[in-house]
């Protein structure tokens, strides 16, 4: 199995305050429920874990603040996708029809030997890492499963990143709807024994893979408790957006949008569109969207999550797909069109990580030129860098996702392979401590702060 496959392989398997909030898709105890987001109970029961107050132990609170946790990516595959793929019939690797896409779609083509001698290899990935560019870090081939699964938010496990941190594993990400999720395990708990046994990432993990109840002990910092409860892995569909309303602290109303993934369209466009209709009849203004894990998907998504941002610029371009000299007669504009749920944003916060990738990157890059410098603010740490994405082909049994094109804005830009830096001063750590949504965890205490005063510091 090539590293790429692995790599998507794991993102498969594992996976309040300033001011007043108001949840939108999570559910926590006291907060109102829009009736849209009840959900039917599962045929799994998921008993949540029981917590009791307990004094602060050192080696579990004390701690210095800045030692923050650096998360892998969810999905190292930063990928970003023109269409669906047709499949083809076939039982083995095409390398001649590989080799072809190099020649002739492939965006640097033009440094690709004519003469190359493809026979030899017994893998597409294979193929591909000895063929492609050196500017390309992104294409790759993934079996036809493997690709389904992904696009269509179905796992199996219990849906954390869990990383070792002194005696035990904290929690570093959970996935919305998961069963971790359902049990209530938070981003920044501490498992610090696992079946009666001291915690680690090996053991967690090693417990996770198997379809067996595990029984958990937890320290959940921020309250002072101690928790303990049982999690079991199992088959389960997961969730890639949530929102909220929150208050600043000078009590202006603005809305929070986490999202995960711009992988599976018809599930992602449903999902925005409930929160959108939410921060529709919030009369929203401003808006934090959290793409700090996501590393791209669905070039059309992207354009419909642009159509909600404006309500001002119907007709006018959002990017440009541009193919190299040969294919020019693909190149395609996208512009902006009119949505039921569409806001007429004043201002946007994006909180980024280098594992915003591809899709994410072209959101913030389309909106620059409709949006003042002080209105569209990035905050947390510099993007990954990928101003490019594929068409993509399939044989029937791999997916082979080739760069095709650059993605510019509608000023022609898009060389910012060294990713999107921040705005100046709102550099801000991505703190492991809080769960993603929190006015107290970093990025977003950082956008909340630069919405009341007009700067980070």
């Amino acid at each position: 199995m090539n590293h790429k496959q692995l790599y998507l392989l794991l993102f498969l398997f594992f996976f309040t305050a300033c001011g007043e909030i108001e949840i939108g898709n999570n559910k926590p105890q006291n907060s109102e429920i829009p009736s849209s987001s009840i959900e039917v109970p599962s045929i799994n029961s998921d008993k949540k874990i029981s917590c009791q107050e307990v004094e602060r132990e050192n080696k579990y609170f004390n701690h210095n603040y800045q030692n923050i946790l650096d998360i892998e990516p969810i999905d190292k595959i930063k990928i970003l996708l023109k269409k669906e793929i047709p499949l083809k019939k076939s039982v083995d690797f095409d390398q001649k029809e590989l080799y072809r896409l190099f020649t002739t779609e492939y965006y640097w083509a033009s440094s690709i030997s004519k003469t190359f001698d493809y026979r030899s290899y017994t893998t597409p990935q294979g193929l591909i890492d000895r063929l492609k560019y050196i500017k390309d870090k992104w294409s790759f081939s993934i079996t036809v499963e493997d690709y389904n699964n992904a696009t269509s938010q179905k796992s199996v496990g219990v849906g954390v990143v869990c990383q070792n941190f002194q005696s035990g594993c904290i929690i570093s990400y959970v996935r919305i709807n998961s069963p971790a999720d359902k049990i209530d395990l938070r981003r920044g708990d501490i498992i610090t024994k696992i079946d009666g046994k001291e915690a680690t990432e090996k053991n967690f993990y090693e417990k996770a893979k198997k379809e067996k109840e595990i029984s958990l002990e937890i320290v959940r910092r921020d309250t002072n408790q101690h928790c303990i409860g049982t999690l079991t892995p199992r088959q389960y569909s997961y969730k890639v957006v949530e929102d909220k309303i929150l208050y600043t602290q000078k009590n202006e109303k603005i809305a929070y949008l986490r999202l995960d993934s711009f992988l599976g369209e018809k599930n992602i466009e449903k999902q925005l569109d409930e929160s959108f209709d939410r921060f529709k009849k919030r009369h929203i203004e401003k808006l934090v969207i959290d793409l700090r894990y996501n590393g791209g998907g669905s070039i059309n998504l992207a354009s419909k999550l642009l159509n909600k941002l404006s309500t001002t610029h119907i007709g006018d371009e959002q990017f440009t797909l541009s193919w190299n000299n040969t294919y020019k007669v693909n190149n395609q504009t996208y512009r902006f069109k009119s949505s039921e749920n569409s806001l007429n944003l004043k201002q946007i916060i994006f909180l980024t990580t280098g594992n915003s990738a591809s899709a994410s990157e072209l959101i913030i890059s389309a909106m620059k030129p409709y949006l003042p410098e002080e209105n569209l603010v990035i905050v947390g740490s510099k993007t990954h860098g990928k101003p490019v994405g594929m068409g993509g082909q399939s044989d029937g049994k791999f997916y082979f996702f080739l760069i095709n094109f650059v993605v510019k804005n509608a000023l022609g830009f898009y060389d910012y392979f060294e990713g999107l830096p921040v705005t100046a001063g709102c550099d801000a750590i991505d703190d492991t401590f809080h769960e993603m949504g929190d006015p107290k965890e970093k990025m977003l205490e950082t956008a909340l702060h630069y919405i009341d005063e007009g700067s980070c510091q």
